[in-house]
């Protein structure tokens, strides 16, 4: 299954740090965050990153919702990331319903 997967920094957490607390954060929560989202590239179980800022956005392939809460989770920026997730639909399968719906609607279409 796929998942539309966006993400964006609370910039509140980030607020007042010094910047050796800003170095410190980086090192310790987003280089390895940026790495395990890397490693799933490479696996092809993400694709896609909003280039240049402060978001991410990707397309992921979990078996169900509760993956996709479990590898979110155990990203080191999960709670300092507001994210939101929108399963995806093949294009097949909104053809279909399309396709469905035409036919049902049909018959209440009145012949003049």
């Amino acid at each position: 299954m796929h998942y539309l997967v966006k993400g964006e920094s609370i910039e509140e957490v980030l607020a007042g740090k010094t910047p050796d607390e800003m170095s410190t954060y980086v090192a310790q929560i987003i280089k390895p965050s940026l790495e395990a989202l890397w490693k799933l590239a490479e696996e092809k179980k993400i694709v896609g990153v909003v280039a240049g800022a402060r978001e991410h956005a990707f397309v992921l392939d979990a078996e169900s919702n509760a993956d996709v809460g479990r590898l979110l989770r155990g990203l080191p920026f999960w709670g300092a990331t507001r994210w939101t997730v929108s399963p995806l639909q093949s294009f097949q399968s909104a053809l279909e319903q399309n396709r469905e719906t035409m036919e049902s609607t049909r018959p209440m279409v009145v012949e003049r």
